[in-house]
């Protein structure tokens, strides 16, 4: 079950949504957990609007969905915010 959140941190006035990378190994009962420290944040082609909720460009950050715009890579190289860039959007 989920919640779709009607006031979302926004990047630009678009959706966005993180990518990290994670494994957790178990080798004779002991679990270890390990993150690649590098993620990446994919953002949607069109600005965020509440009350357009049939425009997965708007609401979805799926590249195989992206691609589709007419407005995909205009704001970011194929949509993607590396985490540098997403910290220099936050400063």
């Amino acid at each position: 079950m989920q919640k779709y959140l009607e006031r979302p941190l926004l990047v630009s006035g678009r959706k966005f949504d993180i990518r990290a990378y994670a494994m957790l190994t178990s080798v004779n009962g002991v679990l270890k957990g390990y993150m690649y420290r590098d993620c990446y944040f994919r953002t949607s082609s069109k600005q965020f609007d509440l009350s357009n909720l049939q425009s997965r460009l708007i609401h979805l950050t799926n590249d195989a969905i992206q691609m589709n715009s007419e407005d995909y890579g205009k704001f970011e190289s194929a949509n993607k915010l590396s985490i540098n860039d997403f910290q220099r959007y936050l400063d």
